[in-house]
This record gives C-alpha cells, sequence and structure tokens, in this order.
C-alpha cells in the first residue's frame, strides 16, 4: 500500500478526550467530591508546533510544558497564564498524556 501526504497529515486533525482523574484535579480532599467525570481534550503535538515552542523558550527552558499544554489543549481552551497557574501534579499528567498522543516514548527520569 503506497502512502499519500494526506495518510501521513491524517493523526494531526485528530484530537483526543482525556478523562482527568480526579485525584489529579484536585490533590487535596475535597470536602465535597463529585463524582463527575472531567475530561478535556487534548490535539496531538506537530513538528512544527513542537519546534516553535522550542525557539520560543529558547531562553526559558521552563517555559516549554506550558506552551505545550497550551498548544494542544482543545477544551477548554486555555491562554499562557492561565496555564501558568496549574499546580505541578495536573501539568505532569498532561504532558504524560500529550507525549503519548503524539506518539513519543515516555520521558525518562
Amino acid at each position: 500500500m503506497n502512502l499519500t501526504p494526506e495518510d501521513l497529515l491524517a493523526g494531526s486533525n485528530v484530537t483526543f478526550e482525556v478523562i482527568v482523574p480526579l485525584d489529579v484535579l484536585k490533590p487535596v480532599k475535597d470536602p465535597n467530591p463529585t463524582t463527575k467525570e472531567v475530561v478535556v481534550e487534548l490535539r496531538p503535538m506537530t513538528i512544527g508546533t513542537f519546534g516553535l515552542i522550542m525557539k520560543a523558550a529558547k531562553n526559558d527552558p521552563g517555559l516549554i510544558p506550558s506552551l505545550m499544554i497550551k498548544e494542544s489543549l482543545v477544551k477548554p481552551a486555555m491562554s499562557l497564564d492561565q496555564v501558568k497557574q496549574m499546580h505541578i501534579g495536573l501539568v505532569n499528567f498532561l504532558i504524560a498524556q500529550i507525549r503519548q498522543i503524539s506518539g513519543l516514548t515516555p520521558k525518562k527520569n
């Protein structure tokens, strides 16, 4: 089977619904816990977007995770300032999900 450019680019337009575990969303025990499922919609990173992120974060590598989330998060859409207010556990969870849907290997510790 011969692939076309459209075949290779098709995955970049797909979005994924990801369930955020409640203990990740709110790591502190909530006195009024909700049982409602929390879902975000993410799109995979493209090489073009990743390149722009790396260029933008050249002098501040700490921006990379925030920019990755901002660019991948479809619903709810958030500004960079809003993403920067997320707690580290949620950022870590979202980055792992973005890496997975983008076909990147798990980050080595």
